[in-house]
């Protein structure tokens, strides 16, 4: 084969193995489009949390942050439920109740910037910020959780 023919076999398949890359769509943009599937409008999906099988969306509608969870049903993608809000600016908490999850959930905003830290249920909470005044907290604990069971951690 002469240097001419090696040249063209290579930009042929290259040109083949460009064309026949298959499109894929990320799992956060399937998990949007679940979303909209659903009729759960949102204006900005703040964080995604894997649990068990479970993936939970933190959205933010119309100021607030609500909750969302997304379930893996033998590798096909199902909208199980959404619960509460929490008003950003107002602060407050979500809890989860009996939902057939496998597991309890406490979501919490608290713009107070003495507030280093929140607990649930002795559960430290993990922060999630998404700017300096956009953030909030969220603990899974074994138990459901109430207002009482939320301590604030300060500096």
């Amino acid at each position: 084969m002469n240097k001419k023919n090696i040249i063209l076999l290579v930009l042929l398949l290259f040109g083949l193995s460009a064309c026949s890359v298959p499109e894929t769509v990320s799992l956060e943009n399937r998990f949007k489009e679940i979303m909209v599937e659903h009729n759960n409008d949102f204006d900005s999906v703040w964080h995604f949390e894997v649990k068990e099988d479970v993936v939970i969306v933190f959205y933010e509608k119309d100021q607030s942050l609500n909750i969302g969870f997304i379930r893996d049903k033998q590798g096909d993608w199902e909208w199980i439920t959404g619960t509460g809000s929490i008003d950003l600016k107002d602060g407050g908490y979500i809890a989860t109740a009996e939902m057939g999850l496998p597991f309890y959930i406490t979501a919490v905003v608290n713009n107070n910037d003495d507030i280093k830290g929140i607990s649930v249920r002795g559960e430290y909470a993990k922060l999630v910020q998404i700017s300096p005044q956009d953030k909030f907290w969220f603990a899974f604990t074994n138990k459901p959780a109430s207002g009482i069971d939320i301590e604030e951690i300060k500096s």
